[in-house]
């Protein structure tokens, strides 16, 4: 959209948060991007429903579904328990949180790399067994038998660490309820079957999927802990998380994002209308002062091919949203310069984005990292360095002001009080 495009929040009914994974280096720019929307006027609800109460709905800037993915999955859970952004900053950074405010639901505890990272248990007999496998080789080898190295069957590691670790810390000392049911907003994490070609959204609710999608279903029956420990099992580094269904079978669970880097039609699906969707997978672009990225090893060069394999992802399913809108458009002009009735162009145009699974009345926002933000590009995907974090969450908070800069909101609430972003602060 151009800067003169107006949204009016006024009739949106559902505002959405969408949140990509990319280890603690995302959860830091989504917090930023968070940070950025309430300096802009946005709020996020969420906490527990009260049975005793009344039930309390989302105001007009009140972003109230969340859809995250590994990283992002984290972050989503925290914004849906009802943790304020002083305290997720706070716990980030490892400092007190001294405004009772900023307390509730409690003292966000922090997610330390010993949580995050678990060793597997059952890692020692696997070393073990490789070892006892490679003496067995080489002794076929040395009795002639050669053809013992066509037979040999590597050790099937599965992952060095475990999700587990996650899963616990969040039961355990972040969220007031584990069902998704308890909570106010609408929460959703997203995570890939590994022996399927489908991803599994976790949540509240069971949508059914149109008859002919096979590649993506609903589950309400999840504990948020888990589905979080599925969504965030990275290959190559997590081992899958294995999830027990209601016939009592193992599921194994990878990364959310290994399908879809961006989950944007879970909230549509959700009654979402207006969706800002975050996302930190931006390619370096070449900058003189930084040079080629043939100086910095190969570290810097597959995290380029990656990021722009999903930027190619991201970009495509634009360019498909903003076409079918085109079209959507293009067949509405039609039916009004060629005299259609308005009950019989309302119903082509239903028509049209039934089939098309395209609602015109949807605006989505993307914010991602300045293509010139270096500092962005080489951030540590795994770092919890207090001063490394809150550069990248001032990062995300740029990101975020730039672009919604961009759109006049129509409606605007008053704005929150700004935060302390500066790492050394207290």
């Amino acid at each position: 959209m151009a800067v003169t495009d107006r949204i009016s929040i006024g009739p949106k009914r559902k505002i959405a948060f969408v949140c990509s994974g990319g280890a603690t280096k995302a959860g830091a720019f989504h917090l930023g991007v968070a940070l950025g929307l309430q300096e802009q006027g946005f709020r996020f609800f969420g906490g527990v429903l009260d049975p005793n109460a009344p039930v309390r709905t989302p105001g007009p800037m009140e972003i109230s579904t969340y859809v995250g993915s590994s990283a992002g999955s984290i972050i989503s859970s925290y914004l849906a328990a009802g943790y304020s952004l002083d305290n997720i900053f706070n716990s980030f950074l490892g400092r007190k949180t001294a405004d009772p405010q900023d307390m509730i639901p409690k003292v966000l505890p922090r997610l330390t790399h010993p949580k995050m990272f678990k060793l597997r248990s059952e890692l020692a007999r696997e070393q073990l067994k490789q070892v006892l496998m490679f003496r067995n080789l080489a002794s076929d080898l040395f009795q002639g038998k050669w053809e013992a190295i066509l037979q040999f069957r590597w050790l099937k590691s599965t992952g060095i660490f475990s999700t587990s670790g996650i899963e616990q810390y969040l039961r355990e000392e972040v969220l007031p309820s584990n069902r998704f049911q308890d909570y106010l907003a609408d929460l959703f994490i997203v995570a890939t079957q590994l022996n399927h070609s489908r991803k599994v959204v976790f949540g509240k609710y069971s949508y059914q999927p149109p008859p002919h999608d096979l590649t993506c279903q609903y589950d309400n029956d999840v504990p948020i802990s888990e589905a979080c420990a599925a969504s965030t099992a990275l290959p190559f580094i997590f081992a899958p998380y294995p999830i027990r269904n209601a016939k009592g079978n193992n599921i194994a669970y990878v990364d959310g994002e290994i399908r879809d880097t961006l989950s944007t039609h879970v909230a549509v699906d959700a009654g979402a209308d207006l969706i800002f969707a975050s996302y930190t997978h931006q390619p370096y672009h070449f900058k003189k002062e930084i040079g080629s990225l043939t100086e910095h090893g190969l570290p810097a060069i597959l995290i380029q091919s990656i990021y722009l394999l999903i930027e190619q992802k991201v970009n495509q399913y634009v360019h498909n949203k903003q076409t079918q809108r085109q079209a959507i458009e293009a067949v509405a002009r039609y039916c009004r310069q060629s005299g259609v009735s308005d009950d019989h162009r309302r119903r082509i145009l239903e028509i049209l984005e039934s089939e098309l699974h395209h609602r015109t009345d949807v605006d989505t926002i993307y914010i991602h990292p300045d293509p010139a933000d270096a500092q962005m590009f080489f951030g540590e995907h795994f770092s919890l360095s207090a001063r490394r974090l809150a550069d990248i969450v001032r990062s995300g908070f740029r990101a975020a002001v730039n672009t919604v800069r961009a759109y006049d909101f129509a409606d605007r609430a008053q704005r929150p009080r700004p935060i302390d972003t500066r790492s050394g602060a207290s």
